[in-house]
């Protein structure tokens, strides 16, 4: 696989680690005043109240070495072929009916699968069963990833309010009302990475039933 490396420079020079144990990286040094405390991030200025500061963590200017793996194309799934499919329907042919005639010879049967098509035939099921686990994961983490935001704006909604009966003005808790509409912005982009979730993993499975891909190998 190749590695990509990346030359980050930090120029931050402090970090406020709040009494909630959240790490805010910090430029120059942050100014109180009458219980309010500012300081720029990213070049913006915030402010919040100086008591939910638990400390300032200095630190020196740094330069990291970050290495970021190419992402490798995606698989390209296994094409069913006609002998495939003639296959599986040996395998899973139903030989109920009627009993033939007395006068009538049976078919003569199919030679049965070799040991190397039983293990072909092994090694896909494998590859279905895995991918179909793949997609189901995506669906599950872009849940999880929406649940955690919403969880994270009540959560600000809730200290906000707090801040507000203790007889804070707005202006000295923009932090947290920076990260609470950040975090309604990210709401409908959350939405929508469960919408495509669920649309891969339900046309992944329109392909396998096309495909004649047994029910059992997508669980």
């Amino acid at each position: 696989m190749r590695m990509n490396a990346l030359l980050l420079l930090l120029t931050l020079t402090s970090t406020l680690v709040l009494t909630s144990g959240e790490r805010i990286a910090i430029e120059g040094n942050p100014v109180e005043k009458e219980g309010v405390l500012s300081f720029r991030s990213n070049g913006v200025l915030y402010s919040l109240p100086a008591s939910e500061v638990a400390r300032i963590e200095k630190e020196e200017p740094k330069v990291v070495i970050e290495t970021k793996a190419e992402t490798p194309p995606p698989r390209r799934r296994p094409t069913t072929s006609e002998e495939r499919r003639l296959l599986l329907e040996e395998l899973e042919k139903n030989h109920r009916g009627t009993p033939p005639p007395p006068d009538q010879k049976p078919p003569a049967l199919s030679p049965a699968p070799t040991p190397e098509e039983v293990k072909a035939l092994r090694r896909e099921e494998a590859d279905w069963r895995r991918e179909a686990r793949a997609y189901e994961e995506a669906v599950r983490r872009a849940n999880e990833e929406l649940q955690l935001i919403e969880e994270r704006i009540e959560e600000l909604q809730s200290k906000i309010r707090s801040l507000v009966n203790q007889g804070y003005k707005t202006h000295q808790f923009t932090y947290d009302t920076t990260q609470l509409q950040r975090a309604l912005d990210q709401i409908p982009y959350a939405k929508l990475e469960v919408t495509r979730a669920m649309r891969a993993n339900d046309q992944f499975r329109e392909d396998a039933r096309r495909e004649g891909i047994l029910p059992g190998w997508l669980r």
